[in-house]
């Protein structure tokens, strides 16, 4: 796969730490997640509203409200 794109997020560290911890003997890492998730969000409708309507526990709920318009992309 080439790798085209290389961004910066930000996200909750307590979160991340406990994902590599998790995934250090499977070798499941960030970019892995990213791009399966990426997919999925693309082409799978199930997936994108689960993710629309999921409440992040560790965040404010705030911080991760996502508005959708009429044509179907986001606002945040």
């Amino acid at each position: 796969m080439k790798y085209d794109s290389i961004t910066t997020i930000k996200v909750n560290k307590q979160l991340y730490d406990s994902f590599k911890i998790d995934n250090i003997k499977s070798k499941f890492n960030l970019q892995d997640l990213v791009s399966r998730s990426m997919y999925l969000y693309m082409n799978d409708e199930e997936f994108r509203d689960k993710l629309y309507n999921f409440i992040l526990p560790v965040l404010s709920e705030s911080s991760q409200k996502t508005v959708l318009n009429i044509t179907g992309s986001k606002n945040i």
